[in-house]
Formats: C-alpha cells, structure tokens, sequence
C-alpha cells in the first residue's frame, strides 16, 4: 500500500495543523471511539489523529514525533498522491525540495538540527544523491550535536546507501556518542532490511 510522509514547516505547531485540517472538506477526522482499543492506546501514547479522505480507504495520520518533537503527516492509501497535494495546499507542509534549502540555509546550531531532522522525515521516496551530499555535509559538522542529528534522522530514511557513511561515523567520529548513535542507526535498519519499497515523488 503507498505511503507518503509529510513534514511541516518550523513554527506550524500541532494544533493549527489539526485546525487547518479539520476545515478541508475532503477529510474527516476519525473518532478514537471508532478506533480499535489497541489503536486507541496507541494513540493516546504516540499523540496523533487520523483523518480519512473523502474515498473513505485513504488515512491521514497526524503524528508528532516523540524525539523531536517535530509533527508531520503519514499518509497511507489508494489516493494518498491526491491526499498529499491537498496537504501541500494548506501551506501547513514542505517538500522535500523545500526542506534541502532549509538544511542549505541554516546558519545556527539549532536551526541544522531542526532541519537535518525534517529532511529524514520528508525523505520518504527513492536515494537521492544531493540529499545524501547533505547528510553526509551535516555528518561532519563541526558541532557534535549537529552530527548527532544527522546520524539520528538516518534512521527516519532508511536508505541503504547510507551504510558506509554510518560505518565511517560509527569508526571514525571523535565523539562516542555520535558513534554509538550511528552504530544504533545501523543495528536498526539492517534489522529491518533497510527500506527498499519506496514511491518517486
């Protein structure tokens, strides 16, 4: 089944996207007493909402991401390409074009770290080698906590061209966390045998 993954923008916070939502006439959002008990637990653990379009089969899942706190959309269903160029028309989510020239531009520690971040999420589709030239730039940044957001939104991608870039971090990194943070990544996603069903977008 498709599935897309849709990043915000920074300074779209949770609840205006939800509101922004709840106004489009092609969604509706479902009623966690509609929801499975064990769907509903999930829910109130992971902090997100589902909308389904109007073709009744396509879920628009609002998340928020535990680690960083940064929402985005999981869209999943026969019409989530339609799904997601409805979402890009509320202004409320970026491309992944977009979030590479946010990744380009930032200029401040907290600023790379926020769009390394996005760029995993918004990652979703087939390697891309100019976003792979950005991760492996913000791998070796200066700042350890820059690399260590790198290394970490890695695993939001889970693009096997990534393996010799965290095997290098891993062997290589001056800092023990940043190391063990990509040995993690790489335990992980050859665990689930890297993600290779992706959509062209």
């Amino acid at each position: 089944m498709l599935q897309i993954r849709l990043c915000t923008r920074p300074q779209v916070i949770y609840m205006n996207l939800l509101e922004a939502l709840s106004r489009e006439s092609r969604l509706s959002m479902l009623k966690a007493q509609h929801e499975p008990v064990e769907r509903r637990e999930l829910m109130a653990e992971a902090g997100y909402y589902t909308f389904v379009m109007d073709d009744h089969s396509t879920l628009v899942y609002v998340i928020i991401d535990q680690s960083t706190s940064i929402p985005y959309l999981l869209l999943s269903g026969p019409s989530a390409e339609e799904a997601a160029d409805l979402l890009y028309s509320t202004g409320m989510v970026g491309s992944a074009d977009e979030v590479m020239q946010w990744c380009l531009q930032a200029d401040t520690t907290e600023d790379k770290i926020d769009a390394i971040c996005r760029l995993g999420i918004a990652s979703y589709f087939q390697a891309r080698p100019d976003i792979i030239e950005i991760f492996t730039r913000y791998m070796q940044d200066t700042d350890v906590r820059v690399r260590q957001s790198a290394v970490f939104a890695t695993s939001f991608v889970g693009w096997q061209e990534f393996e010799s870039m965290l095997l290098r971090t891993a062997e290589k990194d001056p800092d023990e966390r940043v190391s063990m943070i990509a040995e993690s990544a790489i335990r992980i996603m050859r665990n689930s045998d890297w993600k290779v069903e992706r959509t062209m977008r």
